[in-house]
């Protein structure tokens, strides 16, 4: 019988980090054949899908999916797939897990190069086995891209500090012009908004300036700039306009989907979504709280000094690993807490540097081991609910819109346009309907003959009004999660077709 001391023995940090790389990619790749989540995920496979069949990688058109359109990195590689292995939901979040296995791998990685191999799988570890952070593999959105690319940068970044070797100035300017043609700003403003407050620290400001940004960025800018080029060729600008006023001017100063919080929303948010490693957060704040309060009582005022470029010649800040990892919290972090637009996905980038800081201040307790070997129970138990139990029953939630897909596919005629009217829309209802949809004004509908998808309140006030339409089949109810309501529509056909 193996004794206690001998499985001790047996689960050293390497291989305990092996076991948890297994677990992780089980998890991320488990399941991942269940229906398409009805908004995003829906409307980025439709873009891929569409561009796939058309030849087309410029347009992004696909049915209720305006608001979802973004620069097409994640489009083109998710279109490839597609073309190699088929679209299936698993293709589709493939890359996307891979993004997040990446990362996590990268965390462990950067962590081990400051801390070592046992500060390393804590952080790998609060990462990968969080509430909040894993579930984006699962899920086909661009962020999984994104937060892959920004930790790329940030590697290469404290790497090009710390060995000043030029290929880690090119992966870190790769990693910027993937990031633009990915989700555009956000990439800029983690790895830029990182640099430009690197350079207060006077002992690495010359390396910072080293990476040439006055060369390099309007080199990085090139793809996203092609694309942009070509696109604005294509439509006479209107989705380049559109993105610029719907993801930069807006989101500056509107809550967009009606998200929105005060300055603080993601202070308290990352208690929940880092469960159940929240004490180790808790303990972070706590700790970190107390020195800024002493700090601020020690300079008063000329804090505020300390923060202004033209007097960073003359502080004395050294260069710290940990230093490193606060200011790159900054922009990933609590830039956003200032926006007034307040999305789960926006400070996605912080999450890998809060792990390894939370994975340093475990290591640094007394009583880490056992701390830890809680942690990590309560953490498994977590994924293995969310995978057995929860997973399954989200999926079973998503079945509605595929079987009213299949309804209606069956009583509208192959070469028929589906007429589609009101806020109902549902981006997945559209990928396996697999057929033309086209949304009408109301005054559109007055003059339109053909078939109609419209909801069941609207089709009731409709008859009252005399519009000449045939109901055909059943009512479909459909439960829109995204909203927590459940949709009824009705097919209905102008009556003689």
């Amino acid at each position: 019988m193996i004794s206690v001391l001998e499985t001790v023995k047996f689960l050293s940090v390497h291989r305990t980090f092996l076991i948890l790389l297994c677990i992780l990619i089980v998890f991320l790749f488990y399941g991942n054949s269940s229906p398409l989540v009805d908004q995003d995920e829906a409307a980025y496979a439709g873009f891929s899908r569409s561009m796939l069949e058309t030849g087309d990688y410029l347009t992004m058109d696909f049915a209720y999916s305006l608001p979802h359109r973004k620069p097409p990195l994640h489009f083109w590689i998710s279109s490839s797939l597609f073309q190699i292995f088929g679209s299936t939901e698993w293709v589709l979040r493939l890359f996307p897990a891979l993004c997040i296995l990446g990362t996590s791998l990268l965390t462990y990685h950067l962590a081990n190069v400051i801390y070592g191999s046992r500060t390393a799988l804590y952080a790998f570890s609060i990462l990968s086995f969080s509430l909040y952070f894993p579930l984006n593999g699962k899920i086909a959105l661009v962020d999984s891209l994104l937060v892959f690319f920004g930790m790329v940068g940030f590697v290469s970044l404290y790497h090009w500090i710390k060995s000043k070797k030029r290929i880690f100035v090119l992966l870190f300017w790769l990693s910027v012009s993937l990031g633009l043609l990915v989700k555009g700003p956000p990439i800029l403003i983690f790895l830029g908004g990182t640099c430009v407050l690197l350079l207060s620290v006077n002992q690495i400001r010359s390396q910072i300036w080293k990476l040439n940004p006055f060369l390099f960025l309007p080199i990085a800018f090139v793809p996203l700039l092609l694309w942009g080029y070509f696109s604005w060729q294509k439509d006479n600008g209107s989705l380049i306009q559109w993105m610029l006023d719907w993801y930069i001017f807006r989101r500056a100063t509107d809550p967009v989907f009606g998200q929105s919080g005060p300055p603080g929303t993601y202070l308290m948010l990352f208690v929940v979504t880092l469960f159940p490693w929240s004490r180790l957060y808790l303990s972070f704040l706590n700790e970190n709280g107390w020195k800024l309060i002493a700090y601020l009582k020690t300079e008063g005022l000329g804090v505020i000094k300390n923060l202004l470029p033209w007097h960073w010649e003359k502080s004395d800040f050294i260069f710290t690993s940990k230093r490193f990892l606060l200011l790159g919290l900054v922009f990933s972090w609590l830039f956003y807490e200032c926006l007034a637009s307040k999305l789960p996905s926006y400070p996605l980038s912080a999450y890998p540097i809060l792990a390894i800081l939370l994975g340093d201040q475990l290591a640094r307790k007394h009583n880490q081991i056992y701390m830890y070997r809680l942690y990590l129970t309560v953490a498994l138990l977590m994924i293995a609910i969310i995978s057995f139990v929860l997973l399954p029953k989200f999926s079973e939630m998503r079945t509605d819109t595929k079987k009213a897909a299949s309804v209606i596919q069956s009583l509208v005629p192959k070469n028929e346009t589906l007429y589609s009217f009101g806020a109902h829309g549902i981006p997945s209802f559209a990928y396996y309907y697999h057929r033309p949809i086209r949304e009408i004004t109301w005054e559109e509908i007055q003059i339109t003959k053909g078939y109609f998808l419209v909801s069941e309140s609207d089709y009731t006030v409709w008859k009252g009004l005399g519009i000449d339409w045939e109901e055909i089949g059943e009512p479909l109810p459909i439960y829109a999660y995204d909203r927590n309501k459940k949709l009824t529509l009705r097919l209905v056909k102008t009556k003689g077709l």
